[in-house]
C-alpha cells in the first residue's frame, strides 16, 4: 500500500529534527569557535554590541513604565493620554535613532557572522542528510518508525534525486538569493504534494516520478 502524504511529512520530520540536533551539536562544540575566528576582535564587538542593547532594553522599559503611569494618572482625561502617548512615541523614536547609531559600527561584522550562521546549517544540513540517505539507502530512521520504505531503482543516485535534489536542494540554493522564495518554493511543493498524493490513485509525487521510486508502507523486522 502507497503511504500517504502526513506519513511521509512524519518520517521526513523525524529525520530534519535527527539532523538537525546532530548539526547543533557540532555547532557548539566546534563550528560556533570557527565562525567567530573569521571576525576579527568578534568578542569585543559582541560585547560592545550586548551592553549597548541591555541599556537600550532598560530605556525603553524604563520609558514603557512612565507611559504607563501617565496612563494611569490620566484616567479617563482623553487629552492626557494622547499627550502620554505622544510623549512615549517621541522618547521611543529618540531612543531608537540613538541605538540605531551606537550599534551601526557593530552590525556589519555581526551580520557577516550570522550569515555564516546560516550557511553553515544549510551546508552541514545537505551534507549530512545526504550522506545519511544515499548510504541508509533510503531507509531513515525516520521511514522505519513511521513503516515506510522507498519501492523502485534504489541506488546512490536515485536515492539522491528523491531524496535530497528535489525535496531540500532547491529550496536550500534559493536562501542565499532570496529568502521569500525559498519559503515559497517550499510551500508550493508541499501544496503540489499533497495534492498529488491525495487526489491521484497512484499517489506519485513529481520527485517520485521522477526517480521512479513509490513509498510504500511496509513492518520492518528490524
Amino acid at each position: 500500500m502507497r503511504a500517504g502524504f502526513f506519513r511521509r511529512l512524519t518520517s521526513s520530520l523525524i529525520d530534519i529534527m535527527i539532523v538537525f540536533t546532530v548539526i547543533y551539536l557540532s555547532f557548539i562544540l566546534f563550528g560556533r569557535t570557527m565562525l567567530q575566528d573569521q571576525i576579527e576582535n568578534y568578542d569585543e564587538i559582541n560585547t560592545a554590541y550586548q551592553e549597548i542593547m541591555v541599556v537600550y532594553n532598560d530605556n525603553m522599559a524604563e520609558i514603557q513604565r512612565d507611559y504607563e503611569v501617565a496612563k494611569e494618572l490620566a484616567g479617563e482625561d482623553e487629552e492626557l493620554l494622547s499627550a502620554a502617548l505622544d510623549n512615549y512615541l517621541e522618547q521611543s523614536d529618540i531612543l531608537n535613532e540613538q541605538n540605531i547609531i551606537d550599534t551601526s559600527p557593530y552590525m556589519e561584522p555581526l551580520g557577516i557572522y550570522f550569515a555564516d550562521v546560516v550557511y553553515y546549517y544549510m551546508f552541514i544540513f545537505l551534507l549530512i542528510m545526504t550522506f545519511y540517505s544515499i548510504l541508509a539507502k533510503g531507509m531513515t530512521l525516520g521511514r522505519r518508525i513511521m513503516k515506510i520504505k522507498l519501492v523502485g531503482p534504489i541506488n546512490y543516485m536515485t536515492v539522491f534525486l528523491h531524496d535530497i535534489a528535489f525535496k531540500y536542494l532547491l529550496v536550500i540554493v534559493l536562501v542565499p538569493i532570496n529568502v521569500l522564495f525559498a519559503a515559497m518554493l517550499l510551500m508550493l511543493m508541499i501544496f503540489i504534494d499533497i495534492a498529488l498524493i491525495a487526489a491521484t490513485r497512484n499517489k506519485l509525487t513529481v520527485r517520485d516520478m521522477i526517480s521512479k521510486i513509490t513509498v510504500e508502507r511496509t513492518e520492518y523486522k528490524y
